[in-house]
């Protein structure tokens, strides 16, 4: 009995410490084939029933965007149909992210909306990275004051997963440990018991 509320209060432990299924970091990789390349991270974090992104960022190694670019989660957060403006006015964006069911494309079920993501750079350039209809994004670019470009990258050439977390993995196997020493050390206190008898 004193081994299965262990077991139980371990269970409640490692259940208290696991995150929601879809919030956690995801990693964001892009290539349109026609020279814009990059890739980033998002922190996607569970609020109100909404998936959103908290914070982030993008390293552009080729392209009309190269730089380093970090979301902008200063505004807050929205869900479809609604938006927020970016600062510069170039752009719609709403930083929310849907891991399960898009309710603008259930059909293709990107994880972005056709607002998507708000990322900038100190002096004022911004970057909307945005879900299609057909399950491809597209990256818009406001730089230098003006919308320079808009860049459609194909589902094939843009992946956004989620990363591991390691520490699952870590208290899945100290449990399975746990549990093994524990019934063990059950079995032979039994065993003890039976023989001085």
């Amino acid at each position: 009995m004193k081994m299965l509320k262990t077991l139980i209060l371990f269970a409640a432990l490692v259940l208290g410490i696991t995150t929601q299924a879809g919030a956690g970091l995801y990693t964001i990789t892009f290539n349109d084939g026609n020279g814009n390349v990059g890739s980033g991270q998002v922190d996607v974090e569970l609020a109100i029933n909404n998936y959103y992104a908290a914070s982030g960022s993008l390293t552009v190694t080729a392209g009309q965007a190269i730089g380093n670019w970090n979301l902008y989660p200063t505004g807050g957060y929205s869900s479809y149909p609604n938006h927020l403006t970016s600062p510069a006015g170039a752009f719609y964006y709403n930083n929310a992210v849907y891991p399960t069911a898009n309710p603008q494309y259930p059909t293709a079920n990107p994880l972005l909306d056709e607002y998507g993501l708000l990322f900038t750079q100190n002096n004022g350039n911004e970057l909307n990275f945005w879900g299609n209809a057909d399950g491809s994004y597209t990256l818009g670019g406001n730089i230098g004051g003006w919308q320079n470009f808009n860049v459609t990258i194909s589902f094939g050439g843009t992946t956004i997963t989620p990363v591991p977390e390691p520490i699952n993995g870590a208290l899945a196997g100290f449990g399975l440990i746990f549990a093994c020493g524990s019934a063990f050390h059950s079995y032979s206190s039994r065993r003890r018991s039976s023989a001085a008898s």
